[in-house]
């Protein structure tokens, strides 16, 4: 990448953390590290990071506690790490935001990859440089460009990564059934270790969100079948 990529490590085992920072260091990114909760606000009072490194089995107040006093819309992309690697510190993780999730021991190459996805995301977004055009559906709006949805009231619904790849995956089929597999691959691709119940948490968000603004039915489920947009999406004139 050619703006400079900081990343902030925060996991309570020194070894893992040491080795975590030296790789990464080692391909260009600017590393800083902490062992804590502690270390991690305030960390992020002090600088801008372009990605977090979050243990979840930390001593004293643990990575999925901190990560829920991170603001979604106001923190970088998080990647959870945990030794347990179980379905429920992953579906907690989404939940609360998480944007990736890695299970311990894993290959560091991995993270990197990881990181550089997320990242790419992220500046995409920021820049307005992404993919696709806007969609219209109802007096909805999706950009998928910068990454934004407006609601008919004329307020921004704040999305977390999967959350906006998931309604986007919908938006595009105009009104056809998607399916769990093609949901699966949209929110997470060949770099993210998806599972399948992260569809169920992402689609409970999602709907949350969206009746927050008057969209309580906008997502159909379809048993056995998949998930439609109760609106038919067009790109926007």
């Amino acid at each position: 990448m050619d703006q400079k990529t900081r990343v902030l490590i925060i996991d309570d085992d020194a070894a893992i953390r040491s080795l975590m920072a030296d790789f990464l260091a080692g391909h260009g990114i600017d590393v800083a590290t902490g062992s804590g909760a502690a270390h991690l606000y305030a960390e992020l009072k002090q600088g801008r990071f372009d990605a977090i490194v979050l243990d979840v089995m930390m001593a004293g107040e643990d990575g999925l506690t901190a990560l829920s006093k991170l603001p979604i819309g106001d923190r970088p992309p998080v990647i959870l790490v945990s030794v347990l690697g179980n379905d429920v510190d992953r579906i907690v993780g989404i939940e609360l935001g998480a944007d990736d999730y890695l299970a311990k021991p894993f290959n560091p190459r991995e993270l990197l990859a990881r990181i550089r996805a997320l990242v790419r995301r992220s500046r995409l977004r920021e820049a307005g440089t992404g993919d696709g055009p806007i969609w219209q559906f109802g007096d909805w709006r999706l950009d998928a460009a910068h990454w934004q949805l407006t609601a008919p009231d004329g307020g921004d619904v704040a999305l977390t990564p999967g959350e906006f790849r998931l309604l986007l995956a919908l938006v595009e089929q105009r009104g056809r059934l998607v399916d769990r597999d093609r949901l699966l691959a949209a929110t997470g691709g060949e770099e993210a270790d998806v599972f399948d119940r992260s569809i169920d948490v992402l689609l409970s968000r999602l709907r949350r969100k969206l009746a927050d603004h008057g969209g309580r039915d906008l997502i159909r489920t379809v048993r056995g079948e998949g998930y439609q947009l109760a609106l038919v999406a067009r790109p926007a004139d």
